[in-house]
């Protein structure tokens, strides 16, 4: 009997420090995911890093992303010196964005 309310006490804590892939972003930073629902190949940046381009797997296809940080994402267009912005601040989520902005983000900065 004692084994198996050890066993139990186990599984119960193993439980409660399942994080979802949602709650992995870490306060400061702004994470994306290729898939909806915070699913799929990921990335997480961080203000400090300044602007930078994101990696092939999310460059125009970002399907979610959590703020914790305020920042900017951009899109680079073709013509010279030219981009379309989106402000995201802290806090600011989308469980979906792939049908929106997310498809067309190349890069992400602290400000716009």
């Amino acid at each position: 009997m004692i084994r198996i309310a050890t066993l139990a006490g186990v599984i119960a804590l193993a439980t409660l420090t399942v994080v979802t892939p949602a709650a992995q972003a870490e306060a400061g930073d702004i994470c994306m995911w290729s898939g909806r629902d915070f699913k799929g190949a990921s990335w997480c940046w961080n203000p400090s890093n300044g602007c930078v381009d994101l990696p092939p797997a999310l460059h125009d296809n970002v399907g979610s992303f959590r703020a914790g940080a305020d920042g900017c994402f951009i899109n680079w267009i073709s013509v010279p010196d030219r981009k379309e912005t989106r402000v995201v601040r802290n806090g600011d989520f989308r469980h979906v964005y792939g049908n929106d902005f997310g498809a067309k983000i190349d890069a992400v900065a602290p400000t716009c």
